[in-house]
């Protein structure tokens, strides 16, 4: 599973790809793209913050009632498209599920249950790219757990996968700026 920098990072990537600039629709894009680990806060109420992790909430209808309802409210706030928004939310939500699919998994079940509540066969891919994340369950120490030489090479092997995409992403929206603005003198 990546950690919450990996994710953000996704988040970033979907961001560069974007005509909408608000600092506000950036937050809620990284917010889309972390919401899945809320699983953890279930776990944290019983003293178990691993307890109930990887479980519905990293499931396709999750993220995509998740991702609807924050489109709705951001479109009806921004004065925007509904259908732009919920797009983008929701892809921010899969973003997530699919970089946890694609990242070593050692806790039992393994993998995400993707079409919960349809099946709950766990799915991950047999092609791993991410590492996981070194924790306890134990709230009271699972914070602290998280700062460590594993994660610290885990967060490595992120950037070095997802900081290129952004890179590539902010490349080609740069060029399409430059292209309209030039396309626009002639």
């Amino acid at each position: 599973m990546p950690t919450p920098i990996g994710h953000t990072l996704a988040g970033a990537i979907l961001f560069a790809a974007q005509k909408n600039r608000r600092v506000v629709f950036f937050i809620l894009l990284v917010f889309f793209a972390l919401l899945p680990d809320v699983d953890f806060l279930f776990g944290f109420i019983i003293g178990d913050a691993n307890r109930y992790h990887h479980f519905f909430t990293h499931s396709f209808i999750f993220v995509i009632l998740a991702g609807l309802a924050g489109g709705v409210i951001y479109a009806t706030w921004k004065k925007d498209s509904i259908l732009k928004s919920s797009a983008i939310f929701i892809s921010a939500g899969i973003s997530h599920v699919i970089l946890d699919i694609l990242a070593l998994d050692k806790r039992e079940p393994f993998g995400c249950p993707i079409w919960w509540p349809f099946s709950n066969e766990f799915v991950i891919s047999p092609v791993l790219v991410f590492s996981d994340v070194s924790r306890v369950s134990e709230s009271k120490y699972f914070i602290q757990s998280l700062f460590n030489e594993h994660n610290m090479r885990t967060i490595l092997i992120e950037f070095a996968v997802l900081a290129p995409l952004l890179i590539v992403v902010f490349g080609i929206r740069k060029l399409k700026l430059v292209r309209t603005k030039t396309s626009g003198l002639s």
